[in-house]
């Protein structure tokens, strides 16, 4: 993205004169290629926002996507930006009490309706006046009307004036880990600049490839995916499955990969899978003599062996985990912002501070409060949460935004996250446990994969565990005997307090449709409660004093 260019728009518009024929968008079925040129994919955003200019009859409406990442959704997106209408994207995973809720909360009129795993369970719950359009793809059944028939609606429409730079463009709702979720809204002008810091960073090349298999919904997706290419004239591939994955994978061929911390650990956990002698035979062949053919050979298996830049964000990477990755000959490097502001911090190449997820890029500060709370302001920041002045008060205060996150800043400025602030609990004993840090340590193990930590008002605290898939064969007897070995370890260098008391094996991974997973990979600790508030009960009352530790499956 150069100065000249401060919008998603423009660059759209650039690239489709500059390079017209090349591929922008590729949709991806049964490994076959479906590409959609930078001029095809301007053309059709064109006809759209006429379209949608003349549904609403002029701008400032709200219009959602709803659907898989595909090609459509991008050119929806951008149809809908340039009409002068706000984009509000919805989650494909999204239950349908919260499906009505962003839809009639975010006074949606326009719904454009793809491949979606809800759709059945919550089509029935699209708030009333709202108009359905399919994407290709979708039964027409589904819907009022297919996108083809909707672009006919604005061929008589001139073209729209579109948004202000700093007029709210899109509204991007929260997970809600904690209540409802909130609409973060964001200008053409806050992505641009986002973008800009991105790319800077980043160090991109112009028409690197891209791969999308994480929710658009998610502002990182969209940014680090979908405005990311589209500054730098890269080409998006779209994984058509998660069966699919690897095979799509292969045919992309990305120069840039991103993802979350449970992305590289199965990654991690498939490789090790797939060698004969497990975690120890491949270390040693990746730190033997022919290392480098080896971790050449893994790259391959991965679908990464052109990928040039790697980055992961929403939680910070374990340390051993990165190890792997190095050991791939593939450098992981930790992102760090939210909805609200971002980047607030990127990992500069070069850096060797594993606990770390970077320090502030170029015009992005930080601070530490009082409380021990990171706060930050940048040319990235949104313009605070759609119709909840309160909500947007108690975030954005006097230019900065107030994180919610408890972090440090070492002697070189990197940050180092220390957790949620609201996630902290004070134990019966009265003292504060922030559970992030110690829960880290656990997932240190290839025998596990999830942990949360709890312990509001308890003697000591509490673990719940997730066995990794990898260790389904593991008898329960050597799990067992491995989590009592690594309770001792963590607990010698904690405070009595946060001292784990009992451990508890849950009888299944937590994921996005059991519910306790959120749309972006996080714990929902108030879920955790529901699902096994009987048994934390009754362990509780059982810990404390000289107790034997307790370790029960579920």
């Amino acid at each position: 993205m150069t100065a000249e260019r401060k919008t998603v728009l423009e660059d759209l518009a650039y690239w489709a004169q500059e390079k017209p024929t090349a591929p922008f968008l590729v949709d991806l079925h049964g490994g076959q290629q479906f590409p959609i040129s930078w001029a095809e994919a301007a053309e059709t955003v064109d006809h759209t926002a006429r379209a949608i200019c003349a549904h609403f009859g002029g701008g400032g409406h709200k219009a959602a996507i709803l659907s898989r990442n595909r090609a459509h959704w991008i050119l929806a997106d951008l149809a809908i930006l340039a009409s002068g209408s706000v984009a509000v994207p919805v989650f494909t995973t999204m239950r349908p009490e919260t499906f009505n809720y962003v839809l009639d909360f975010a006074d949606v009129e326009l719904l454009f309706l793809g491949e979606s795993t809800n759709w059945a369970e919550v089509k029935d719950h699209v708030p009333e006046g709202i108009t359905i359009v399919t994407l290709p793809g979708v039964d027409a059944a589904e819907g009022d009307i297919t996108w083809d028939e909707f672009l006919e609606k604005g061929e008589a429409t001139a073209r729209p004036a579109g948004h202000a730079l700093e007029d709210v463009a899109t509204l991007i709702f929260t997970s809600g880990t904690t209540g409802k979720p909130k609409g973060v809204m964001h200008s053409l002008g806050s992505l641009g600049r986002a973008t800009h810091a991105l790319v800077r960073e980043t160090k991109t090349e112009f028409g690197w490839h891209f791969f999308s298999y994480l929710p658009l919904a998610h502002l990182a997706e969209r940014l680090i995916i979908e405005l990311h290419a589209l500054s730098t004239g890269g080409t998006i591939f779209f994984n058509e499955n998660l069966e699919s994955f690897g095979a799509d994978l292969a045919v992309a061929k990305p120069n840039y990969f991103f993802g979350v911390p449970r992305i590289w650990d199965k990654l991690t956990q498939a490789v090790i899978a797939g060698t004969e002698g497990g975690a120890d035979a491949l270390k040693a062949a990746l730190t033997g003599p022919h290392a480098d053919m080896v971790a050449a050979a893994v790259r391959e298996k991965l679908g990464l062996a052109s990928v040039q830049k790697m980055v992961s964000t929403t939680a910070p990477v374990p340390p051993h985990i990165k190890e792997w990755f190095q050991l791939f000959g593939l450098l992981l490097m930790d992102g760090y912002g939210q909805t609200e502001i971002l980047p607030i911090a990127t990992t500069p190449e070069g850096s060797n501070k594993p606990h770390s997820v970077g320090r502030p890029p170029e015009g992005v500060e930080v601070r530490i409060t009082e409380e021990g709370e990171l706060i930050a302001r940048s040319p990235g920041c949104s313009l605070g949460y759609y119709k909840m002045p309160e909500k947007t008060a108690e975030t954005f205060r006097d230019g900065w935004v107030y994180t919610g996150d408890r972090a440090e800043l070492d002697e070189d400025g990197f940050v180092i996250l220390k957790g949620r602030v609201k996630e902290t609990f004070k134990t019966a004993k009265g003292k504060y446990v922030a559970p992030m840090p110690i829960e880290a340590k656990f997932l240190e193990s290839n025998l596990l994969d999830q942990a949360c930590l709890l312990g509001h008002g308890m003697p000591q605290t509490l673990l719940l565990l997730v066995v990794a898939e990898t260790a389904a064969d593991v008898a329960k007897e050597e799990i067992e005997a491995h989590v009592r070995e690594r309770v001792a370890e963590i607990n010698a260098g904690l405070e009595r307090h946060a001292q784990v008391g009992a451990v508890l094996m849950a009888p299944e991974a937590w994921t996005i449709e059991n519910g306790i997973l959120t749309h972006t990979m996080k714990v929902r600790r108030d879920r955790v409660l529901d699902q096994f508030g009987d048994v934390i009960d009754r362990t509780a009352q059982t810990m404390g004093g000289d107790a034997v530790l307790t370790v029960e499956f579920l």
